[in-house]
């Protein structure tokens, strides 16, 4: 491809790549911010009915004024018994207590006690009324009496089977009531209404002057007596936890994050791409009377591809970091209650992100084959443990070819190699797998293990296959080189050998193939012994240099200390962590802080992140091991 078509697919590739990635976070954010909406609201429907439970106290105020009665009605005008009883009512707001009855169709106080107080005093039309619809009612009934002064009476009367009613009298106000901290209304706005509408002219209690109440409002209905109240609140302020409301904010900064630096990754190599080819074409055409100009672009073509496969490495962390954030983020709302719409969004989320990471990895991969950059984490690793796993992965597949797997059955496997465990699996599968693709139909795989010095084990693979030349041989670990093998129809990409030779190698190792045409190959890693983890623990304590371990008493909650310094994969960790109780994790941003903390708390589980602001995360590991504390 020319540099202009090179030129013309960088930018659309890093479009793409910025959309892809924009979008996964897009969608995260709102997902995350509408399950932070729903749980505000119901954060608010909580607090309403728990304020609407307090202010629910008919029945005690019926009760109350039906004990008043009774005093009255045992002692016939009412007496000191009565005045007593009607006192204990008039706390607060209220002013007036008394007894009215029905005599000869007119509506006549017997007893009041209060600022209103008065067998002769008119009750006026309302009062009135409202006595009459008491005897008529089966419990409570009120009316609200306004005034000029901004301020209103509440009466409450109750009928008696014996034509009595009793009532009540409280002043109420427009003005808005103080709350503190002990209130109910400490963290929320309400209103009551003496109806089942927002009415202003019914109004009895409010905590704010600024009606109509804004934002997001929760009604309540309260049943008073025979009426129906209405409670209306909003919230002063956010009612969920900064965390939540954080949520979609990271979600979405990450997301972009990673959408800006992918895109920058992509333009930054093909540009050098570009650049490349471009300089090839100019010394092409100059070939012939410039052979050492031809020779110098070579040289720039391959530094400026080492200098991509050592960025692509640098920047393996920084593209993984906020798209497994973006990932984890989403697979944690799949624990949740989603609706169908929302769990589908995650899905689409999570099923974009790993193909992404996906197509990262690949890049990534190629690019530490060519600069010889792989990291590993070495530790000793029981090797009959990987090679079950291995066979355990791999026979379906040999089975549907009718190959049969045999494995070690003497012991000879169960030693300990000083290794990366997922690289050395990453091997043998590559190497089991070629065995089995390319046997013939009903041959044999063979996994063995031999001892070949004091300090070093041979892992061999054998298999009954066609074999392979001394050419073929010589080919076998150049990097895409399939020696024929598309001609078959098995699948590959030709660089997986050439792979397993350079982990072999990075791990301290060796990997080697004989062959012999028409009977089959055995490809051996070689690898240093090391002593087991158990084993070597059991030693230091047999000889005195490791003490005791004295665990506390009493505490059933297992530690976890999770050393990183991404604030989002913290965030995220917390968040899994939340809903375990017999679990606490200790966080750690910087390395030697980690180390520290692990020597205090002695955690269960330590979570290491090898790319830290102060060391790196395998020399945490490395003073972890050499201390015999931890």
């Amino acid at each position: 491809m020319s540099a202009g078509g090179w030129r013309g697919s960088s930018r659309s590739l890093a479009i793409l790549v910025f959309v892809v990635v924009a979008a996964v976070a897009a969608g995260g954010f709102v997902i995350t911010r509408d399950a932070a909406d729903r749980e505000e609201r119901s954060l608010l429907r909580d607090r309403t009915s728990e304020v609407a439970a307090i202010l629910s106290t008919s029945n005690n105020l019926a009760s109350s004024l039906q004990l008043v009665g009774d005093v009255y009605a045992s002692r016939n005008a009412g007496g000191r018994a009565f005045t007593a009883g009607a006192r204990s009512l008039m706390v607060g707001a209220v002013t007036t207590v008394g007894v009215a009855e029905l005599d000869d169709g007119a509506i006549v106080v017997r007893a009041a006690e209060g600022s209103g107080a008065g067998t002769d005093v008119p009750l006026g039309d309302v009062r009135e009324q409202l006595m009459r619809r008491a005897l008529a009612s089966d419990g409570l009934v009120s009316s609200l009496i306004p005034s000029n002064n901004g301020t209103g009476t509440l009466v409450v009367a109750i009928g008696r089977s014996d034509g009595l009613v009793v009532f009540e009298e409280s002043i109420v106000s427009s003005a808005p009531v103080p709350t503190d901290p002990t209130s109910p209304f400490h963290s929320i706005n309400g209103v009551l209404y003496r109806t089942t509408t927002p009415d202003p002219a019914s109004m009895l209690i409010t905590t704010t002057a600024e009606l109509p109440l804004r934002g997001p409002i929760a009604t309540e209905e309260i049943t008073f007596g025979s009426e129906t109240w209405l409670l209306q609140t909003s919230a002063i302020g956010p009612l969920a936890s900064s965390q939540a409301r954080a949520v979609p904010w990271i979600i979405l900064a990450t997301g972009l994050a990673a959408a800006l630096l992918a895109g920058g990754v992509v333009t930054f190599v093909t540009r050098r791409r570009v650049y490349t080819v471009s300089l090839v074409e100019q010394r092409t055409a100059d070939l012939r009377t410039a052979v050492a100009e031809l020779e110098a672009a070579r040289e720039i073509a391959d530094s400026a591809n080492k200098a991509k496969s050592q960025f692509l490495s640098r920047m393996s962390h920084e593209l993984r970091t906020p798209l497994n954030a973006v990932l984890g983020f989403a697979q944690l709302l799949e624990t949740n209650g989603l609706s169908p719409d929302d769990r589908d969004g995650v899905n689409h989320i999570i099923k974009g992100g790993n193909h992404l990471l996906t197509l990262i990895n690949e890049v990534l991969d190629i690019s530490r084959i060519e600069s010889g950059d792989i990291a590993l984490s070495p530790e000793s690793v029981l090797a009959n443990e990987v090679v079950t796993e291995t066979l355990d992965l791999m026979r379906p597949l040999a089975a549907a070819r009718s190959i049969h797997v045999v494995s070690d059955r003497v012991g000879s496997c169960r030693h300990y190699v000083f290794a990366d465990r997922q690289r050395l699996k990453q091997v043998l599968l590559n190497l089991v797998s070629n065995a089995v693709k390319y046997n013939r139909v009903g041959g044999t795989v063979s996994v063995t293990c031999q001892l070949i010095a004091p300090t070093r084990l041979r892992l061999m693979v054998s298999d009954t296959g066609p074999g392979l030349s001394e050419n073929d041989i010589g080919m076998l670990f150049i990097p895409f080189e399939r020696l024929g093998a598309e001609l078959t129809g098995v699948e590959g990409s030709g660089i997986g050998l050439a792979l397993s030779r350079r982990l072999a190698e990075a791990m301290g190792g060796t990997l080697t193939v004989e062959s012999t045409v028409g009977i089959g190959s055995t490809f051996a890693i070689e690898l240093p012994l090391v002593e087991g983890a158990v084993e070597r623990y059991e030693r230091l304590v047999t000889t005195g240099s490791v003490a005791a371990s004295h665990p506390s008493a009493g505490h059933d909650r297992r530690r976890v200390l999770y050393i990183e310094d991404n604030l989002a994969n913290v965030t995220l960790v917390q968040r899994i962590m939340a809903s375990r109780n017999d679990i606490e994790l200790i966080p750690a941003m910087q390395g030697r802080i980690g180390v520290d903390l692990a020597r205090q708390h002695r955690p269960s589980l330590i979570l290491l992140d090898l790319h830290l602001p102060d060391i790196p995360g395998d020399q945490v590991l490395q003073q972890l091991r050499d201390d015999p504390e931890t």
